[in-house]
């Protein structure tokens, strides 16, 4: 088998994998808040009506400010755009 035929093989066995654990997850209804439907939007957590009421209730608790954790979040995002860009060059 030569390196082309294994990579697809590979890619193949990924992408059957992936769609599995995601049917799993969401077959399951795994992740999402109780009470609330949303239908298919139910995994994008920025459709759910006052969402800040579930990010900055006193149930919320660190020693970091808000401010912080949505910086982290951009700078995570920002991060991983950079390497996919990279990858993308470097696959090609």
């Amino acid at each position: 088998m030569n390196r082309h035929t294994a990579k697809i093989i590979f890619q193949i066995v990924f992408y059957v994998a992936l769609a599995s654990v995601v049917i799993y997850i969401m077959g399951n209804g795994l992740g999402l808040v109780k009470g609330l439907d949303f239908g298919a939007g139910a995994y994008y957590y920025a459709d759910i009506p006052q969402f800040g009421k579930y990010v900055n209730g006193s149930h919320f608790h660190t020693q970091f400010p808000m401010w912080f954790h949505i910086a982290l979040f951009l700078v995570w995002g920002g991060a991983m755009y950079k390497f996919w860009i990279w990858m993308d060059k470097k696959l090609k």
